[in-house]
């Protein structure tokens, strides 16, 4: 057994939204074949929800989170965070910002997803996005995928607006059933205009989904679980150096 000290803590940025950091830390325990507590990872949490809304942010019609956020870090280091990890697919457009000021590490949760779509399909397949209207304004995936020479959707204006934010806020509201089947429909879109699978590019969507047990969670890659994987393969790798 690996003795208290020698666990390398990590630190959880969230709160954007509570319900996708809560299901975050769940996976992190799912994950683990776990036969005891000690088989766990050391996490830290910063759960605040009072950080500024980053969609009204991108769109400049609101305050920068910014501030918050690095407070946020600064706090988890302070609690020993050996690497950060932040289960939002969106905040990660000031990820240079917060990296560049941090003095540990930060997943690129991005990257991460990005790489796993990669190594899976090649360039051969055409992957959706289904992300939130800062996520797509800002081209966090876009760019990413079009580097790697990966072809790609996502869905128009209007449904981003008329149904995609609307869903997102419904989860943040608890309404997980309304939400599921408005993303469930989006989804169905995205395969039929010829996406072999689809990114759920907001760590909301992947909750609202599995509330309804929908039938395209099998051909989507959840960010939420590929971050978690990513931590949980780091604290192993870790332990073991």
């Amino acid at each position: 057994m690996r003795d208290y000290f020698d666990y390398p803590i990590l630190g959880v940025l969230g709160g954007m939204g509570p319900a996708a950091t809560v299901d975050f830390q769940q996976r992190l325990l799912n994950i683990r074949a776990a036969e005891k507590d000690q088989d766990h990872l050391a996490v830290v949490t910063w759960n605040h929800a009072g950080v500024p809304d980053r969609q009204l942010a991108i769109q400049g019609l609101g305050a920068s989170p910014v501030a918050a956020l690095q407070h946020g870090i600064q706090q988890l280091i302070q609690a020993g965070a050996d690497k950060i990890a932040m289960p939002c697919n969106t905040v990660h457009y000031w990820h240079a910002t917060l990296q560049q000021q941090s003095t540990v590490d930060i997943f690129n949760m991005i990257d991460l997803t990005v790489q796993q779509v990669k190594q899976q399909h090649g360039t051969s397949q055409k992957v959706a996005v289904l992300a939130t209207c800062g996520a797509l304004q800002t081209g966090l995936y876009q760019h990413a995928l079009q580097q790697q020479g990966i072809d790609f959707i996502c869905n128009d204006a209007a449904e981003i607006e008329d149904i995609l934010m609307p869903a997102v806020y419904a989860v943040k509201a608890n309404q997980l059933q309304q939400a599921g089947e408005q993303l469930h429909d989006l989804g169905q879109r995205l395969l039929a205009r010829g996406a072999d699978s689809i990114i759920l590019a907001c760590t909301e969507l992947p909750i609202a989904l599995a509330a309804v047990e929908s039938s395209i969670l099998a051909q989507c890659f959840d960010t939420t679980q590929i971050l978690a994987e990513a931590c949980v393969a780091w604290s192993d790798d870790y332990y073991n150096c």
